[in-house]
This record gives C-alpha cells, sequence and structure tokens, in this order.
C-alpha cells in the first residue's frame, strides 16, 4: 500500500506538506520505523542514518531533509525494508514471536510488529488523504 502511494502521488506533490509533515517525509519515516521494529534492541537504530540525515542538527527541513528524500530513494528504501522485513518473517518460528527482546516496553516480538502494523497503516492512511484531497489516483486498501 505504501508502494502505491507513492506511485500514486504527482511529483509536484511528493515534498507538499505543512510544518514537519510532509509527503515524502511521512513515507520515509513509515520505512525508518518498520526498520526501527526490524531490529532487536532499540539503541541500535540510528534514526535518519540512510537518508544521511542527523536529527539533532536539522534546522531547516526544506533545505536539509526534503532534497535528500527523493521518491527514487525513498522506493528503494522501502524495496530494501520489503526484502528485509520477508527475509525476517522467513526466519522466525511461532516461539520467536512469543520472546521478548529489546523493546522492554512490548510483551513480545508479535505485540512489537502488530504495533509497527498499526503505526504503518495510520501514516498510509494520512497518505491516502492527502492523495484524495489532491484528487490523485486512491491507493487500494489490502
Amino acid at each position: 500500500m505504501l508502494e502505491s502511494a507513492i506511485e500514486s502521488v504527482p511529483d509536484d506533490k511528493w515534498h507538499q506538506g505543512i510544518g514537519k509533515w510532509y509527503f515524502s517525509f511521512n513515507a520515509y519515516h513509515v520505512i525508518d520505523t518498520a526498520q526501527f521494529y526490524m531490529l532487536s534492541d532499540p539503541d541500535q537504530m540510528k534514526w535518519g542514518e540512510r537518508a544521511g540525515i542527523d536529527w539533532e542538527s536539522v534546522e531547516d527541513w526544506e533545505k536539509e531533509v526534503l532534497p535528500k528524500l527523493t521518491k527514487d530513494f525513498v522506493q528503494s528504501y522501502l524495496m530494501e525494508t520489503k526484502e528485509k522485513m520477508i527475509s525476517l518473517f522467513n526466519s522466525m518460528t511461532d516461539q520467536d514471536y512469543l520472546k521478548r527482546d529489546g523493546f522492554h516496553w512490548f510483551d513480545s516480538v508479535l505485540e512489537k510488529l502488530v504495533y509497527l502494523l498499526r503505526h504503518s497503516m495510520l501514516h498510509i492512511g494520512e497518505l491516502s488523504r492527502s492523495l484524495r484531497e489532491w484528487s490523485c489516483k486512491h491507493i487500494k486498501w489490502q
């Protein structure tokens, strides 16, 4: 669904947004968050690293962040993340899903992954709404 949203947005709307909410960043955020929750320890994540962004030093989002979040880059990161997720799921047993990991605020890996799914759907819903408001091709909910 995220892939469909990215494909459906016209280039002139890709960086459209208000405040720190931009279509491009929201898509990137969904993917970066998936990378985060696929880890077994939250301290392993370097947010923004894949795009070469140091969140602590960003002063101007439109000049420092958005140029790095090209549609091609985000699509490539999505495909890379999708392959990583499929590999992770294929390597896990039923027992692995019931274990706890370094994400101490979740009771199991399964709970963490369900949270990731819900988080992703929230943001994909935001992207979908933007596409509707802009009269773009709608994404199909799967």
